[in-house]
């Protein structure tokens, strides 16, 4: 796969990126002082871990100002609540537009791509963190020349990976101009690793451009839904990740965190050892 992602540490160096503690501390500059809310969509099989993730994140996270949960009904008093039913569709809309298949899967995916729009007062500068993802260590969203810092996911092989294939598919039919711009090197790497930091004038850049896009003039969680051909074939954070790699190389930079996914939740080892920025306890490995 691409020589091991071109042995990753190769492919860092060309993207002059750093990958020393510097990146990940919270000893802000003041060039690097970007406000940031957090957004972390919530159901209820997430909440064994979610008080978790909103402690670890307000811990842990550089400049996050607000925090705010995305659900059906409250779940907790740690951080504020967004109800879902205020969002421009609603779950029983997605049922129909995706036949009734993996429906919580795709409306999840839209409530973190419109919520930089729907929620009032909100930052600029929105994280979305997964529900069942908890951070350990100190980390900074934006270079000292103020750029968002993304992560890359460990993910090996993804040029074997049917969802991988599918997903990036899907989003060159949503956005064809991806397809032309994107870096062939891109192609097998994902920016799918549990969380991403969304700006709101490249999500109004990013609708305006699905909607041109769209033969039948489609709104864009619409045309977003319309041209999946499996159940799980679209990736809301390689949308976003491969939009700005192909349209504003010159808007992001990379730097690694290293992170798991797990279904051991003693987290205690994860907070004693520090090895991990951040853990991903998934659902469905607890299972």
């Amino acid at each position: 796969m691409f020589k091991k992602l071109i042995s990753l540490k190769t492919f860092l160096l060309g993207h002059n990126l750093k990958q020393n503690s510097e990146q990940t501390a919270t000893n802000s500059t003041p060039h690097s002082l970007k406000t940031i809310d957090v957004v972390i969509p919530a159901h209820k099989k997430d909440l064994e871990i979610l008080n978790h993730a909103i402690e670890g994140i307000r811990k842990n996270g550089s400049n996050v100002r607000r925090i705010i949960v995305v659900s059906k009904e409250k779940y907790t008093n740690k951080a504020e609540w967004f109800d879902e039913s205020l969002y421009p569709f609603s779950y029983q809309e997605i049922s129909e537009l995706v036949n009734g298949n993996s429906v919580g899967w795709h409306f999840q995916q839209l409530l973190k791509l419109y919520s930089v729009l729907v929620i009032p007062n909100i930052s600029e500068n929105v994280l979305v963190l997964d529900a069942d993802t908890i951070f350990f260590k100190k980390v900074k969203f934006f270079s000292d020349d103020n750029l968002p810092l993304y992560n890359l996911a460990k993910d090996k092989n993804l040029d074997k990976s049917e969802f991988h294939q599918a997903s990036l598919s899907h989003i060159k039919k949503v956005l064809p101009e991806i397809a032309e711009k994107l870096p062939k090197k891109f192609e097998n790497i994902s920016g799918i690793c549990h969380h991403m930091l969304f700006q709101k004038k490249l999500i109004l850049e990013l609708f305006s451009l699905v909607e041109k896009n769209d033969v039948d003039g489609d709104l864009f969680y619409k045309a977003f839904l319309k041209y999946r051909t499996k159940s799980h074939s679209i990736a809301e954070y390689n949308l976003y990740f491969y939009f700005l790699v192909a349209l504003h190389p010159e808007a992001y930079k990379i730097r690694m965190l290293k992170y798991k996914n797990t279904a051991d939740t003693r987290f205690w080892k994860y907070l004693l050892f520090r090895k991990y920025h951040y853990c991903s306890f998934h659902s469905y490995m607890r299972k």
